[in-house]
């Protein structure tokens, strides 16, 4: 059987199968069915609810396009989960992805077909129930089928436009350019968009529903183009160079002294040692930086109104949490710990101090950014700065608990997502809220966001000290 013997529509369908396998088999295949009715819940609630908030409708609309090309520039690192840039991420795995090494196939066509399995797949059960929320903006009518299928054609477009991005910064890797010099490009690439006034160009690209034809037409050549000569420029042999590893280990455990420190010290040189090491929560929070900032400027454009940066950026930034926290333990498993003699909550402890000594200048530098470039005021850069770090706490401790050692699996769990949303918007909507309403902020409205910050802060902890105990009880049941 030859690699041109298989047909792409085989090839296809097989991918498909065993996608829906694997995440049935994670989650139950109830819970992840559920998943695309949480999602249109919550994209035709929260559309809902910021129409009647007096949000204009394209302000609603540009954030659902920035949240598409955000889930793509995501999901187009799933498709190198088997070379070696993302092993040290998920380890040796035998996935069908990498069936190229045993079967003959070409990789550079089997990546080509999963990528576009993931655009198809991800297209239907992700970016479809979000396209839903176009319904709730132009209301029911005969013409509404139609409205919703463009709409979710722009979404795709977006979302595949962000997936052929991280697909061309992938290839580019392979091809030995230095990480830092694509990091260089890419912010110079931002600053230079911000500074000549593109913004408002890049924007009406990237949403191609409020665009012409030409330019919807435009950006999906644009992006066939990208992932085709992203494919073809891809390396396949590509291998990190061998590195000489140092001690480091007894030094860094020597220098915490601290209760816990050996463990603390293993998270820290996982992460390290990985591919990326420590800028990896960096790039996630500076990520979340600039798709709020692009979404405040949009906000600012149409209605005028501009939010206290402070408490606006303070109460976001804090979700990089989750990013941090997620790294932290994509090179873990509970399992791993049982020949050591130490307990399941002491290694929780562990990820908490591992958490705030990474979490820390992670988002600390993206705020300061942030309130410098839009010139908070002080008393708003201070409220902003204690509700960064308590929501921080708190978005951290409600993964931990909700999620264990597993936070990036419950995306895909109905339960548990929808759980952690509503925790997320329990503190994260009413701030928003006060963010754009009072303007800059008076006394009372920052007294009473700052005793909000430090309680929630004091509830994530509560949430972190109770995971180690919880999650051993369950753990002991299975």
């Amino acid at each position: 059987m030859s690699g041109t013997g298989i047909s792409t529509t085989r090839l296809l369908a097989v991918l498909f199968r065993e996608e829906w396998r694997l995440h049935t088999q994670l989650f139950g295949g109830w819970r992840f069915a559920l998943f695309p009715v949480v999602i249109a819940v919550l994209a035709v609630s929260a559309t809902v609810a910021l129409l009647e908030t007096g949000t204009a409708q394209g302000t609603i609309v540009g954030g659902l396009h920035a949240l598409a090309v955000g889930f793509g520039l995501y999901s187009g690192t799933a498709g190198f989960a088997g070379s070696d840039m993302l092993e040290n991420v998920f380890g040796r795995l035998s996935l069908l992805l990498s069936s190229s090494t045993t079967l003959p196939l070409s990789r550079r066509r089997l990546l080509g077909v999963f990528l576009l399995k993931d655009a198809l797949f991800y297209g239907v059960a992700f970016v479809l129930p979000m396209a839903l929320s176009s319904a709730a903006l132009t209301g029911l009518s005969a013409a509404t089928p139609v409205v919703v299928g463009l709409f979710w054609l722009s979404l795709c477009l977006a979302f595949a436009a962000g997936m052929a991005t991280t697909v061309a910064l992938i290839a580019i890797r392979t091809r030995d350019v230095p990480p830092w010099a694509i990091g260089l490009a890419v912010g110079l690439s931002v600053v230079g968009i911000w500074a000549t006034g593109s913004l408002g160009a890049v924007q009406s690209v990237l949403v191609p529903v409020r665009g012409s034809a030409i330019a919807a037409g435009g950006l999906a050549v644009g992006t066939v183009v990208v992932a085709t000569v992203s494919l073809a420029a891809y390396d396949p042999t590509y291998g990190r160079p061998s590195r000489t590893a140092t001690d480091r280990f007894a030094r860094l455990s020597g220098a915490l002294s601290f209760e816990n420190a050996p463990l603390v010290t293993k998270s820290l040189l996982d992460l390290a040692r990985s591919s990326g090491g420590v800028w990896k929560p960096f790039v996630s929070a500076s990520i979340l930086l600039a798709l709020v900032a692009a979404l405040v400027g949009v906000v600012d454009s149409i209605t005028g109104i501009a939010p206290a940066p402070g408490i606006f950026f303070g109460g976001v930034l804090g979700l990089s949490a989750f990013t941090t926290y997620n790294w932290l333990t994509q090179f873990d498993s509970l399992e791993a710990y049982l020949a050591y003699p130490v307990s399941i909550a002491d290694v929780f402890r562990a990820k908490r101090i591992a958490f705030v000594l990474v979490g820390a200048p992670t988002v600390a530098v993206p705020y300061l950014a942030a309130v410098i470039w839009f010139n908070a005021a002080l008393l708003d850069a201070v409220v902003g700065a204690i509700l960064l770090a308590g929501y921080a706490l708190y978005y951290y401790g409600l993964t931990v608990y909700i999620a264990g050692f597993d936070p990036n699996e419950f995306l895909f769990d109905a339960v548990r997502f929808a759980t952690f949303t509503v925790g997320v918007a329990v503190a994260l909507v009413p701030t928003l809220v006060a963010g754009f309403v009072v303007v800059p902020p008076s006394i009372e409205l920052a007294a009473a966001l700052s005793v909000g910050g430090v309680v929630m802060g004091v509830v994530g902890i509560v949430l972190s000290s109770r995971a180690g105990p919880r999650w051993e009880r369950r753990y002991r049941r299975e």
